[in-house]
């Protein structure tokens, strides 16, 4: 979503957060079929790249790994990257299945870091005690 900024500056906020992943999926815009690199994903849509000739308001349908090919609409363009808004979103079980198999091994949050060093603590503090 873009919004204008008090001094007209175009700032752009996205509406969801965004899964990271590094995946070869098909596509098919127009004639056009192919292997194309999906760089991240929400229920609402994805972003991808490799694909020549796309325009905004496009129709590219995306094959998800077992799922029917997915019908979505360009919204942006940048570079070899383009923003693909699905018609329609998929179902938040189906998302989080495919980041549980497919997403890249997203940063660590603040409380997972936490977590693993709690953990760590609570190890070695055990060992040290006598049985």
């Amino acid at each position: 979503m873009l919004l204008n900024t008090i001094d007209d500056t175009v700032v752009y906020v996205p509406r969801a957060e965004r899964i990271s992943f590094d995946l070869m999926v098909r596509y098919r815009f127009g004639e056009d079929r192919g292997p194309t690199l999906l760089k991240n994903l929400t229920c609402g849509g994805a972003r991808v790249e490799g694909i020549a000739g796309l325009r905004c308001g496009d129709k590219v349908t995306l094959c998800l790994p077992s799922l029917a090919p997915k019908e979505a609409t360009v919204v942006w363009l940048m570079g070899q990257s383009a923003g693909l808004e699905f018609d329609r979103p998929l179902h938040p079980d189906i998302f989080e299945e495919l980041v549980l198999r497919h997403a890249s091994q997203r940063e660590r949050s603040e409380t997972d870091r936490l977590t693993q060093i709690n953990n760590r603590y609570d190890r070695e503090e055990s060992e040290e005690l006598p049985n």
